[in-house]
């Protein structure tokens, strides 16, 4: 689905291509059109554009009718802040283009781009929707939920102040009104939902867990060998000995369920874990269970 039309701003629009540049390594007016439902002319307007604000960083290619990023193009994105937030900047250019799943006939121009396994997460686009309404304006929501503890639709009230995505799963953070604590709850578990004319009970500057930012010290798991610990260091490290990252309290058991690093390195061992926790102290108050 586009993200950008032909009233778009052109600031707008060169950020887009910039987007597409950098992770597909080339611009051309079939790929254009294919994305953004554009016209021949539109198409090649685009590119003239970026051209003419980057004029170093496209090369034409004969063979392949497009324009190339040149090494100045991927110099300028890596001391630029697109380079530090990697992974928004992917998650942008994903949201652009789409995932299409390996086990689907993929476009042709997107064949070397796949998802493994299909998205089990995709929220029910009703209650995602009223979920953020209800947030922006500070309301509460009523639910009908289903959970492990109580599997039988039932209803309960929500001040929510944030949407999550968690590993495979979506979330609200939100604080129930019906158990009076802060909690998440899953999307996919929501049978229906209503937005009331009631203001929320509790705001995100009130859930402590969330407002608390937690360093967590990734390190490579200790009974690797050490030439797998050098090439964890290689993965994800940048070859340094560590890590670390600063994740919301609410959050830390799903970041590292997420990355799969251990918390208890004797039963949790590689092949199965090649990362592990170093702070564990510091994590330990965060996590679900330990």
């Amino acid at each position: 689905m586009s993200m950008v039309n032909k009233g778009d701003t052109s600031h707008q629009r060169l950020a887009t291509l910039r987007l597409l540049l950098i992770w597909e390594g080339r611009l051309n007016r079939g790929r254009l059109m294919e994305l953004f439902d554009l016209g021949t002319n539109w198409a090649s307007v685009w590119i003239r554009e970026f051209r003419e604000q980057h004029p170093d960083w496209l090369t034409w290619d004969t063979k392949t009718r497009s324009f190339h990023a040149t090494p100045s193009a991927y110099k300028a994105w890596r001391t630029s802040d697109s380079r530090r937030l990697a992974d928004v900047s992917l998650a942008q250019y994903l949201a652009l283009v789409g995932l299409p799943y390996a086990a689907t006939k993929a476009m042709p121009e997107q064949g070397a781009l796949l998802a493994a396994f299909p998205d089990l997460s995709t929220p029910s686009p009703q209650h995602f929707a009223v979920l953020s309404e209800a947030i922006r304006l500070g309301r509460t929501v009523q639910l009908i939920y289903r959970s492990m503890q109580n599997p039988k639709p039932h209803q309960r009230v929500i001040s929510p102040h944030s949407l999550i995505r968690a590993g495979r799963r979506w979330h609200v953070r939100a604080f129930c009104d019906t158990r009076q604590n802060f909690r998440d709850f899953a999307l996919g578990r929501i049978a229906d939902s209503k937005m009331l004319a009631i203001p929320s009970s509790r705001s995100e500057q009130d859930d402590e867990a969330w407002m608390a930012h937690v360093r967590v010290r990734l390190i490579a798991h200790p009974d690797l060998t050490a030439e797998q610990e050098s090439l964890i260091r290689f993965e994800y490290f940048d070859n340094t000995s560590a890590r670390v990252e600063t994740c919301r309290g609410a959050l830390v058991s799903y970041f590292i369920q997420d990355v799969r690093a251990a918390t208890d390195i004797k039963k949790q061992r590689p092949p199965d874990y090649q990362l592990a926790i170093a702070n564990l102290e510091e994590v330990k108050p965060w996590l679900f269970e330990i």
